[in-house]
């Protein structure tokens, strides 16, 4: 199939629940047309048809028709919404080649291509384009040109066809071949320039969700900023004045001979105090960029010592270098970004057990840094995987974390033009990629 994707290189999603409906009613319709047509053919005209052969091919496709609408009731029973995805491709693809079997079949007993209704190869070969992968869709065609070959060479006549240049006769002429070609010819033009549309379409579809997600995305910004904003200034106040009094109070424990339990109370309530604002700090920073922040030429050396600053536990951090790494200076404003690395080493941290190590790698790859996070802990399942970045989701316990960190790392990242990539299994541990772009110096 590679030749396939080098003539349409879209990628199709799979069909829809949506669309296999529409496929089921489209295949309803074929089935009262044909009855119609030889009812119409038989009374009206007066022209005899084999209709124990015709009957029977439509019984075939009556009877996989109702066997596929068991089979989406049976999905829609089990969750599936409209414009989920299909879980395979493969039953419209196979209904799809038992209709032109059973196209080719009718043709054949009704006078081969001298039967006006072979035109409807094309409607295959369309609504094949229209709902298929790029590859199943030639392949649809393939099986066509094969079909009106077969009837160029071999079909049932009818005494009121037979005068045509198309009869089958067991033997090619010039109009027979002229006939396939320009058939091929048409199939093809006609799948390449659907499959190209729907392409299209599909990639305009999802240009206009990553526009909307993008909207969503700046609105929730916005929300968090108010949200930062208005607790910045209704907690500065009685930080500043707890601060104030935290440092008297030391000052008086000093001279006054306290113990030392009582010294180290006070170091630790100004500790969380600093720990308060630099909260505070990073949610009023536009999404993790600091604000005002400069651009500094920085090595991956100093930027990962920068990283490791503020760790609760930075002892359980290994951190490696690769060779030729620092040769290559990023152009950053450094505590923005240290800030969203730290955010997901902090995260691999509290992910792992007490005494287990976390690995930190950085290495130079195609004039990007490449940052590796890995953690030994219990991993992510896919639904977690799903929901990873979305703001004030958190799977730690509560007071360990606003489930902000990971989504203002995304901010930065993204701003900077680069890319964050996670790869999880349940009790094997989460390994966090981050690809940042250099500058040009």
């Amino acid at each position: 199939m590679a030749f396939l994707t080098f003539l349409h290189p879209h990628v199709h999603s799979h069909p829809t629940l949506e669309t296999a409906i529409w496929f089921l009613h489209l295949r309803w319709v074929a089935v009262a047309g044909q009855l119609l047509t030889m009812a119409v053919v038989e009374w009206v005209l007066q022209i005899k048809l084999p209709q124990s052969g015709m009957l029977a091919l439509m019984t075939v496709t009556a009877t996989t028709n109702i066997a596929y609408s068991f089979w989406l009731q049976h999905l829609r029973k089990h969750g599936l919404a409209p414009t989920d995805r299909l879980p395979t491709y493969q039953v419209i693809s196979s209904l799809l080649l038992i209709d032109l079997a059973v196209l080719t079949g009718m043709l054949f007993l009704t006078g081969g291509l001298t039967n006006p209704f072979a035109l409807f190869y094309f409607v295959n070969i369309a609504v094949a384009g229209a709902i298929l992968t790029p590859a199943w869709a030639w392949s649809i065609w393939i099986v066509a040109v094969v079909g009106v070959t077969s009837l160029l060479l071999r079909s049932e006549p009818l005494a009121e066809l037979s005068n045509s240049n198309m009869q089958a006769t067991g033997e090619w002429s010039l109009p027979k071949l002229g006939y396939l070609v320009s058939f091929a010819t048409c199939g093809g033009v006609i799948t390449y320039f659907v499959t190209v549309l729907t392409g299209e379409l599909k990639q305009r579809e999802l240009a206009l969700k990553e526009a909307e997600d993008a909207r969503v995305r700046n609105r929730q910004l916005e929300a968090l900023a108010t949200l930062a904003a208005g607790a910045a200034h209704e907690l500065a106040s009685p930080l500043t004045t707890i601060a104030v009094v935290a440092k008297e109070l030391s000052r008086s424990l000093d001279k006054h001979g306290a113990p030392d339990t009582a010294k180290q109370d006070v170091s630790l309530i100004r500790s969380e105090l600093d720990r308060c604002r630099q909260i505070l700090d990073r949610m009023t920073s536009a999404a993790g960029e600091a604000a005002g922040e400069r651009l500094d030429a920085i090595s991956v050396d100093r930027f990962l010592d920068e990283t490791l600053l503020g760790l609760r536990e930075p002892h359980r951090v290994k951190v490696t270098v690769a060779e030729g790494a620092n040769l290559k200076k990023n152009l950053l404003p450094l505590q923005a970004t240290a800030q969203a690395i730290r955010n997901l080493v902090q995260n691999a941290l509290d992910a792992s057990a007490p005494e287990d190590e976390i690995l930190v790698r950085a290495e130079l790859v195609e004039s990007k840094w490449r940052i590796l996070v890995i953690d030994r802990g219990e991993g992510m399942t896919a639904e977690v995987m799903q929901r990873v970045g979305e703001p004030f989701f958190t799977t730690k316990e509560p007071g360990r974390g606003m489930g902000l960190g990971l989504y203002l790392t995304q901010n930065v990242l993204r701003r900077l033009n680069g890319e964050l990539k996670f790869t999880s299994k349940p009790g094997q541990g989460t390994t966090a990629e981050i690809l940042l772009p250099t500058s040009r110096q």
